[in-house]
């Protein structure tokens, strides 16, 4: 019996909307010499723009094909498993080119979830604003804003987890280790941000008429500068969780060192006092005359001189706040 088995097609044309066609690019590894001659032969993209789009550790950007007339935005996005272990893999950067009424969109396994916001940015937009295909990517922009708000705002309850452990004297080790997991999780996340505000901002400048090649309607203008407005939230909540984490981290380690410090001092004491009766009695073993050492008290002598240097150094060390 012969199975066949449909082979998955890495390259799909679906219609948005008003004519604006979503070309999804959906690879599990790099692009191969095959989709590569498709999306250059058939859809006349530039080698240098699939290289900025297969490149898994490019950097979030934007840019602008003259020659060609096509653009690329590089957008850093969250990882759809957002539990990975590896902090590095938790921000992962996808793009979108545009030419003409074609929008490109380059994502893997982990990002594939880009082009569900893509197919249900419609339903938040309005019926004029279907018609331009920045809307659809603006709408799309605001709703990774969103994401990463929400991974913010689980990063501040698992922080004032932490917190209150370590109010209650319940910290242990595996805190450190949530902390420093919450640092690396927050720098990433603060630099995907930081490099998604930079293209939003040079997005914002060149639709204000200082580059003649990207016209937006006035709507769109108005959606991206909100977009701009949210991104700028977004990037002030990141710095705050950040800042409160990193106090947090050194709050901790303050009070490690404390109670280190606190053992060490008591550890000490002890010592002292331990080492009286050792000094008492190795003096009264020794093979020399003693006072006392004659009589069937002498240890009863011993055990009080032993008991006195004790209270005066326990004294001392209270009267000079050792204890």
């Amino acid at each position: 019996m012969i199975i066949l088995i449909e082979e998955k097609k890495m390259i799909n044309e679906i219609i948005l909307n008003q004519g604006i066609q979503l070309i999804d690019v959906h690879s599990t590894d790099d692009l191969n010499d095959a989709d590569r001659a498709t999306l250059i032969e058939k859809y006349a993209l530039t080698n240098e723009i699939l290289d900025y789009a297969d490149d898994e550790n490019e950097r979030a950007r934007f840019e602008y094909d003259e020659l060609n007339d096509t653009y690329l935005i590089v957008y850093n996005v969250q990882n759809e498993n957002n539990q990975t272990p590896d902090m590095s893999q938790r921000v992962l950067p996808v793009s979108f080119a545009i030419k003409g009424q074609q929008l490109f969109l380059f994502t893997n396994d982990a990002t594939h979830y880009l082009k569900d916001y893509l197919l249900s940015a419609k339903n938040h937009l309005k019926i004029e604003a279907q018609k331009e295909i920045w809307e659809f990517i603006f709408n799309t922009l605001d709703q990774i804003s969103s994401d990463y708000s929400d991974q913010i705002s689980e990063a501040d309850v698992q922080r004032n987890h932490i917190q209150a452990l370590i109010k209650k004297h319940h910290s242990s080790e595996n805190q450190i280790l949530e902390l420093a997991d919450l640092e690396d999780l927050t720098t990433y996340l603060n630099t995907a941000i930081n490099g998604n505000l930079t293209v939003i901002k040079q997005l914002d400048l060149i639709s204000s008429g200082n580059v003649q090649d990207l016209h937006l309607s006035k709507t769109a203008r108005e959606h991206l500068h909100d977009s701009l407005i949210e991104i700028e939230q977004i990037k002030n909540q990141v710095d705050l969780t950040s800042d409160i984490i990193d106090r947090i981290s050194n709050t901790y380690n303050n009070i490690l060192n404390n109670r280190t410090n606190t053992t060490m001092k008591v550890l000490t004491i002890y010592t002292i006092v331990l080492s009286i009766p050792t000094i008492v009695s190795g003096f009264y073993g020794m093979n020399m005359k003693l006072p006392v050492a004659d009589q069937g008290w002498s240890w009863v002598f011993s055990l009080i001189i032993t008991v006195v240097i004790i209270l005066i150094i326990l004294w001392d060390l209270h009267r000079r706040d050792s204890l």
